[in-house]
């Protein structure tokens, strides 16, 4: 069973998430930060992160880059609140990633990208 870990503060989008995840028959962990992620979580070889970049007291980039470090994935997604056209430029900079998202969500693409994986 393929395996996609949520990482997003807002609760709503959070639970959007967790449910397109689950409606897609992949096991889902979902968090609201890093602060949340245990041991086994680092550990577990994740098919799809899904997550934000807007974080209290983290530059977007050095999250990215953080979480990227920690955590075994294969593809990293972003949804987020921050549609900015630099940030979304310098995060598909970063090797590893595979979409950005910005509010309003494009369920349909999101869910389109985590089947063809």
């Amino acid at each position: 069973m393929k395996k996609v870990l949520v990482i997003q503060e807002d609760i709503i989008i959070l639970k959007i998430l967790e449910k397109l995840v689950a409606k897609n028959q992949f096991e889902c962990r979902a968090i609201a930060s890093l602060e949340r992620l245990d041991i086994e979580d680092q550990q577990q070889d994740y098919d799809f992160i899904i997550t934000d970049i807007l974080f209290e007291g983290i530059a977007p980039l050095e999250f990215v880059a953080q979480v990227q470090e920690v955590i075994i994935h294969k593809n990293l997604l972003i949804v987020t609140n921050m549609g900015q056209d630099k940030t979304k430029q310098e995060i598909f900079a970063l090797k590893g990633v595979s979409g950005f998202f910005a509010v309003p969500l494009d369920l349909d693409e999101i869910e389109a990208i985590i089947q063809t994986y």
